[in-house]
């Protein structure tokens, strides 16, 4: 199987280079040029908790693509997501038999693909694994993880059967999932609460859990993304959505760590907050609810945007 990771920042990096070292043909594919000549130059330089090793990998650029793929996972940011897949396409790299699979963080991938690839070539994935990126060909990967995945359409099929082999290969537990929306509108709901309120805070997530009343903080806004979600059709339990969060807290778990979002924007870039509030607040507009905490909390994640994002 022939398989390319387009968008091979932190986790793209731990994804792909866990399937290159199961003996699958892997080529990575990334527009940062940095990253990009690092790689092609040195592989990965990968550090976990207790060693620091290189990996050499294949990596390219999306216009020097020439070739095609079975499975295509695509691991950009959310607002690049479109673009990249749009541009594998028309190179030829994504043909009628291609899986394209993401486990971007957010909602409305499905929704987006379609309009590039058809549905039953999409798979969306939830993964629990974690990496960092501290630098241009450099990943911090630590801990481990799981992957959940389904074929958007709901139908098992043997290019699902294969990859699930490709992903135990790889060691990165999988699970073909029978209820993949709900588990993707569950994390959803985690960062919609965690990344933007450690954000706009500046707190790492134990700092924010120290506030005694954290839990009336989020509250308001889980209540709306339920209610949203069901109008979607997906059923996500309140008190499930709190203890999920809740057990993000300790600094056993993921305390002592500062969101994705807020390591994007204090690194000087964009978020992916219209994925997350902005998409809930965008379906709660087509359903007719009413979403003012998480209008708010997209309208002052890009109040600090412009404060920290340099064109």
């Amino acid at each position: 199987m022939k398989i390319a990771v387009a968008g091979a920042g932190a986790m793209g990096g731990r994804v792909g280079t866990q399937i290159q070292k199961a003996g699958y043909d892997v080529t990575f594919i990334d527009s940062w040029l940095p990253h990009v000549e690092a790689v092609q130059k040195h592989g990965f330089e990968i550090q976990t908790e207790t060693e620091t090793y290189q990996v050499d990998a294949t990596m390219i650029k999306p216009e020097e693509v020439n070739d095609q793929y079975d499975l295509v996972i695509i691991l950009t940011k959310a607002m690049q997501s479109v673009e990249m897949l749009q541009k594998l396409k028309d190179k030829g790299a994504i043909t009628k038999d291609t899986a394209v699979l993401t486990m971007m963080n957010g909602l409305g991938h499905d929704e987006r693909f379609k309009q590039v690839v058809p549905e039953e070539q999409i798979y969306l994935a939830v993964t629990m694994w974690t990496a960092g990126l501290r630098g241009p060909g450099k990943l911090l990967l630590e801990g481990v993880g799981t992957v959940d995945f389904q074929r958007v359409d709901g139908k098992e099929s043997e290019r699902t059967r294969e990859i699930n082999q490709v992903f135990e290969d790889a060691g990165l537990n999988p699970t073909i999932s029978n209820q993949i929306m709900q588990t993707v509108w569950l994390k959803a709901a985690l960062n919609s609460v965690v990344n933007p309120l450690c954000t706009i805070l500046d707190k790492r997530i134990v700092d924010f859990a120290a506030y005694e009343n954290s839990r009336e903080m989020i509250t308001p806004i889980i209540r709306e993304i339920v209610e949203v979600a069901a109008a979607k059709g997906v059923e996500v339990d309140f008190d499930t959505i709190v203890h999920k969060i809740e057990g993000s807290y300790p600094v056993e778990t993921q305390g002592l760590h500062h969101p994705s979002m807020h390591q994007d924007l204090y690194s000087g870039r964009l978020t992916e907050v219209d994925y997350l509030n902005g998409q809930v607040e965008e379906y709660g507009q087509e359903f007719g609810i009413p979403t003012p905490n998480n209008t708010m909390l997209k309208h002052l994640v890009h109040q600090l945007e412009m404060t920290h994002v340099k064109a």
